[in-house]
């Protein structure tokens, strides 16, 4: 099953924070993601929530991206996005094909 590294970042220091993407893409593809959003244009809002860089990876599996978050050599990159921008990162499963194809109560 698909799973997803979805990063919410607001950037405080902006030139050691391009250094930070320079080193962590790639690892991206090192360990097998990739990018579907990366910090696109924001068209709609429902609330007060504006990320100033929304990022979302794609992993084969949950195994693979934890793997990426957690590897040795990508955790001290971590640890400079964190020093440079205020940020959030969750780990979560999309959904199997028949579910997405299939809409159902449980699924909402």
């Amino acid at each position: 099953m698909t799973t997803y590294v979805i990063v919410d970042n607001d950037v405080i220091d902006p030139e050691p924070y391009r250094e930070y993407l320079k080193l962590i893409t790639p690892t991206v593809y090192k360990y097998g993601g990739r990018y579907l959003v990366r910090a696109g244009k924001i068209h709609l809002r429902d609330s007060d929530w504006c990320p100033d860089r929304m990022v979302v990876i794609a992993f084969d599996d949950a195994e693979s991206a934890r793997r990426w978050v957690e590897s040795d050599d990508v955790v001290p990159i971590h640890d400079m996005r964190r020093r440079h921008a205020r940020s959030r990162l969750i780990v979560i499963d999309g959904v199997d094909a028949a579910e997405a194809a299939t809409p159902s109560e449980a699924s909402v």
